[in-house]
């Protein structure tokens, strides 16, 4: 088996490391009892089968068996696209090694708000993923989508940016009003303090990176792509801005750091109250932001990093919010225009039909209108009908419009579809080319890694 021969390659190049050595290395306290090891090969995971596609970082796995040490809840394996950075694996293993220093409620905590690396998953010695926790089965959920059709989804952030009925219109028994909003609030900013108190910056705060569960009238949270957060000053894999939830570049601040992680968590915070997927600014949705929050607001979103609050503030401020109740008589929800009952219409008739229709009643009308008009007691010839018009040239030429519009789309429709099948990337499991070329299996990571519909499993093959 051959890998790759790149620098970053070689220096990655390492005997496997023990969970002691990678604590002593973090200067941290290793556990008495080495309960999983910090690296696990690949093939111990046995067969993988892929439930999503390629995506930015890599692809996630189901694997056919779970290696002894790395608990007993399901696990999902998450492959790169392409060779870690020389340091990364130094830093997953102290990410790992620091998991187990935690004492048993600190830890719990941590699995319960993130999806934090169990072992570092490698290949002849190179790390090429991480095992991390299936959280599948607390956050996927029935969604409708606009066809009809109902597919399991992690529900995310990005579903809770929408009006108060959004969800239901999605198939869930879940209203979105407001007291749920600042109980979904108050979770992601106690998720965010949690990590913040142990020196873990989440970097990528963005709506598909926070998971939200709303079952039982309790709100959780859980922040994925924990291998690209900055674990005490130092990060695995470079994190992606995402579009709309990054640092205004006029500030001129450095990204990954908790201020930033402060601007974007009080984008969190306003655009969950607004129902707004891009708010900046708190004016113009003050009517549906709760006065106690405002000044939080303002701080959180100016230039000034050493004023915005805390994750830990926001808390504090969020639970006293729920606490004292009344919200959604404070600030109710946007009430929507009612939906019309669908009217029942006739298949339409076919283009030739309709213009002979338009003609004859054209037609009739003229007759009708001078009948009228000659039955009309002092009837002026000058209110008579005209027949300058002639609407069966117009009603022709835009019916041949129309036709030849219809010819142009569908034929760009698949100019653009052979393009972009044409530049669909075709890799497979990892980075080399022996991966199979076929679709994945669809499953509730899809669209956080863009996996299109299909039920083939995909085999994980070692780079050969």
């Amino acid at each position: 088996m051959t890998v790759f021969d790149s620098e970053a390659t070689r220096q990655s190049r390492r005997p496997p490391v023990s969970l002691r050595d990678a604590a002593d290395a973090a200067g941290l306290t290793a556990p008495r009892v080495v309960l999983a090891p910090c690296d696990v090969r690949v093939d111990a995971f046995g067969e993988l089968a892929a439930i999503s596609r390629l995506g930015g970082q890599g692809r996630v796995y189901s694997p056919a068996r779970v290696p002894f040490g790395l608990g007993p809840g399901p696990v999902v394996v998450k492959l790169y696209r392409r060779p870690a950075p020389a340091a990364a694996a130094e830093v997953l293993a102290a990410m790992v090694a620091w998991r187990h220093s935690l004492e048993a409620g600190q830890r719990a905590r941590l699995e319960r708000v993130t999806a934090w690396p169990l072992s570092v998953v490698t290949d002849g010695g190179v790390p090429v993923g991480i095992a991390m926790q299936d959280v599948s089965a607390r956050f996927s959920v029935p969604f409708v989508m606009p066809s009809g059709r109902s597919e399991h989804v992690l529900l995310a952030l990005e579903h809770l940016l929408g009006g108060d009925d959004y969800l239901e219109l999605r198939g869930l028994s879940m209203r979105l009003d407001t007291a749920a909003r600042a109980h979904v609030a108050e979770r992601i900013s106690g998720a965010v303090a949690f990590l913040h108190r142990h020196a873990v910056v989440a970097s990528d705060i963005a709506p598909s990176n926070l998971l939200v569960s709303l079952r039982d009238g309790a709100a959780g949270v859980c922040l994925i792509d924990c291998d690209s957060m900055v674990f005490r000053g130092r990060q695995a894999l470079a994190s992606v801005e995402t579009g709309d939830w990054n640092i205004p570049a006029g500030f001129g601040e450095a990204p990954r750091t908790r201020a930033t992680d402060a601007y974007k968590l009080g984008l969190v915070v306003l655009r969950l109250f607004a129902r707004s997927h891009d708010a900046r600014t708190v004016a113009p949705h003050l009517m549906r932001i709760p006065m106690e929050l405002r000044d939080l607001l303002h701080r959180a979103l100016a230039p000034e990093p050493a004023n915005r609050p805390a994750a830990g503030e926001w808390q504090r401020a969020l639970g006293q919010l729920s606490a004292e109740g009344h919200l959604n008589e404070r600030y109710p929800g946007p009430v929507g225009p009612p939906r019309p009952a669908p009217a029942a219409s006739p298949r339409p008739a076919p283009v030739g039909a309709r213009l002979g229709t338009t003609v004859g009643s054209a037609a009739a009308g003229r007759l009708t209108s001078s009948a009228r008009l000659a039955r009309a007691p002092g009837a002026s010839p000058a209110l008579a009908p005209t027949t300058t018009s002639r609407p069966q040239p117009v009603a022709l030429r835009s019916a041949v419009i129309v036709l030849w519009l219809v010819t142009l789309a569908v034929i760009t429709a698949l100019l653009v579809s052979r393009l972009l099948a044409a530049a669909a990337p075709q890799g497979g499991a990892g980075f080399g080319s022996g991966a199979p070329k076929v679709a994945p299996q669809r499953g509730p990571y899809f669209q956080y890694y863009g996996a299109p519909s299909g039920a083939q499993r995909i085999p994980y093959v070692p780079y050969q």
